[in-house]
C-alpha cells in the first residue's frame, strides 16, 4: 500500500511543479489531481503485474488495494467539489 501512496505523492509533486513552471500546463495540473484514481492506472498496473511475477502477490494485492482506496477517495472528493454535473455521464 505504501508503494502506491508514495506514487502518488510523486504525481501530486510533479503536478505542481508543472503550475509552478507556467500556467500553461494548468490542464495537465487539473487532470493530474482531480483524476489521481483514473491517472494511477497507468502506472499501477504494470507495477502489479511486476508483483505479481516476481513472486509477490501479498504486495501486488496491497498496491490494488491502496489504488481502489484512493479511487474512491478522489471520486467523493471530486462529487463534493464540482457536484453532480460532472458525473452525469453515470445516470
Amino acid at each position: 500500500m505504501l508503494i502506491c501512496w508514495l506514487l502518488n505523492i510523486v504525481q501530486f509533486g510533479i503536478a505542481f511543479l508543472l503550475l509552478a513552471v507556467s500556467e500553461k500546463t494548468l490542464p495537465v495540473f487539473y487532470v493530474l489531481v482531480y483524476a489521481i484514481g483514473l491517472v494511477q492506472v497507468g502506472y499501477v498496473a504494470p507495477l502489479y503485474r511486476l508483483l505479481q511475477r516476481n513472486g509477490k502477490p501479498r504486495a501486488a494485492q496491497g498496491l490494488i488495494i491502496a489504488a481502489s482506496i484512493t479511487a474512491v477517495v478522489s471520486a467523493v472528493c471530486d462529487y463534493r467539489l464540482f457536484g453532480p454535473a460532472m458525473f452525469r455521464f453515470w445516470r
